[in-house]
Order: structure tokens, then sequence, then C-alpha cells
């Protein structure tokens, strides 16, 4: 019969602690909630140090989860999804922060630590995307840009099955670059080219466009039309402005110095438009595009 030692034991114990340490791997971060939740069906009451690949779920109160890299979420009540490190993948419920997230095949990612979006599945499949602050990047699990969501837009997705393309319908301006068809859809701001005939005959003028989408590099994917409907001889100036700010912030118009109509403001009205300012050079009135 083995005898041990009270030392051999101890060492045994912080031989097992330290192998179980180093098979956990390093933090993420922390999880926090008023009441309670659970990581890996176990129950935890107040806070708890997260780990690649863990499983959260919440219950009658929300989670906070916060990243060593900085990343910020918050896990609503009835909610739960796998935590890694660069990303959480919900599986019900809904999620609100800075961190890149995969919902029912879908990618949805923050243009940048600033932006922030909220994410929700619902029970029919359907998942919801609104961009709270900063544009919001969308796109299938095949890389298929399927929308670029600027500050305060909200829209609905029914993901489809992982595949090489998928059927979509926008609409928007059709423009003609360098040889070649561009759209800018007015719902998402994702920017296409479109491939298929008699598309000349068409260009600088408002469309709906059905066909299949096909990824072709990050930033534009090309659609391939199936049908073509004339919706107006023209563009509309609203429709350009869209395209402007799908295109990126530098396309982007400010309305800082405008009013409600896009006017400038001249400095004798100004106490009619508050919170935008002017001033006054040798030239006239001019907008001051600080607030």
């Amino acid at each position: 019969m083995h005898r041990f030692s009270v030392q051999s034991l101890i060492a045994l114990i912080l031989s097992a602690n330290l192998s179980l340490g180093m098979a956990a791997g390093p933090a993420l971060g922390t999880a926090t909630a008023r009441g309670s939740f659970t990581i890996d069906n176990a129950s935890i009451a107040g806070n708890a140090t997260l780990f690649e690949g863990n499983h959260i779920e919440t219950g009658k109160a929300s989670s906070q989860l916060q990243l060593n890299n900085g990343a910020r979420m918050q896990l609503a009540a009835e909610s739960s999804g796998v935590v890694y490190r660069d990303r959480l993948v919900l599986e019900k419920g809904t999620e609100g922060g800075n961190f890149q997230v995969e919902a029912n095949s879908l990618r949805i990612r923050p243009a940048s630590k600033t932006a922030g979006a909220q994410v929700s599945i619902r029970e029919s499949g359907t998942v919801q995307v609104a961009a709270l602050s900063g544009p919001v990047r969308v796109t299938a699990a095949n890389g298929v840009l399927l929308a670029n969501l600027q500050e305060g837009k909200t829209l609905d997705f029914t993901p489809a099955s992982a595949g090489p393309s998928v059927q979509t319908t926008v609409t928007g301006c059709l423009e003609s670059s360098s040889g070649k068809f561009l759209l800018t859809d007015e719902a998402s701001l994702a920017r296409f080219e479109i491939v298929g005939t008699s598309l000349d005959k068409e260009v600088g003028r408002r469309v709906q466009l059905d066909g299949t989408v096909i990824p072709v590099s990050e930033s534009m994917s090309q659609i391939q039309s199936t049908s073509v409907k004339e919706l107006s001889k023209k563009c509309s100036h609203r429709g350009t402005a869209a395209a402007a700010a799908g295109v990126g912030a530098a396309g982007a118009r400010s309305d800082r110095g405008r009013d409600r109509r896009g006017h400038r403001v001249p400095c004798r009205h100004r106490g009619r438009h508050r919170g935008r300012r002017c001033y006054r050079s040798g030239s006239g009135d001019r907008e001051d595009h600080r607030r």
C-alpha cells in the first residue's frame, strides 16, 4: 500500500489545478449581472470570468460582458450565446454592443470600436439588426454584403442557407462607371455591381431589380440580374444622397449649417435654427460646421 506525505499531496493538488488552468486558456473578460445567469450550465450569481467558447445564458436579468480587448456587450434577458475571442455567436434573444456577432449564418460587424449594433433573433428565425452608432456591415456566411447600415437604421433579414449565391431584390439609381453598371440599394445602402442584359437603357433611372447576389470582393458584391422594373425616369435627390452615404463617409453630405430642407442658414436667420451656427466674412454669410 502506497503512502503519500503531506508535501506530496499538496504538490499533486497544485499540479492538477495548474493543468486545469492551462487547459482553460487565458481569460477573455468578465460577465456581470444583477441577477443569476449560467455559464456552461453552471449557475452564477453576480459575476464570473469568461473563457474561450463559454456558453452564457441569461435569466430574468440582462448580463454585461466586458472583454479584455475592449469590446463591450449587453446580453438581454432570456438570451444565450457562445463567446469567442473575435465574435459572439448569438443563439437566441438580443445582444447590443461593439463586438462582431454571428446570428443564424449572418455576420454583423460594427465598422469601428465606437460603432455599435443591436442584434435580435426572432422566433420566426428573422434577424433584426439596428445600427445604434456609426455604420454597421451585415454579410452572409459566404461573404455576400447584404447591408451597410448607417446610424439609426434598422433592417430585418431572413438568412438563407449557406450557398454560392443569395436571391435578392434591390431598389436604387442605376449608374454606369468604367464600363460597369452599379447600384446602391436605398434600404440597405449596400453597393452592387449589376450584370445582365438591356441595362444600358436604364442608366440614370430609378429601378427595382431582382437577381442573384454573388460575392466578388469585401467592398462590393455582384448581382446577376434576372428582371429590371423601371420606377422613375430620373433618380431622386434622396436616392443620390443615399448612394453617396453607402460609398462611405467621404461621400456623405453633412447637414451642419443647413435647415431641415438642406438649405444653407444665413446668419440673419440663425435664431430660427437652433444648433446650426454661422459666421460672417467679407464675402457674406457662411455656415460654421461646428455645433
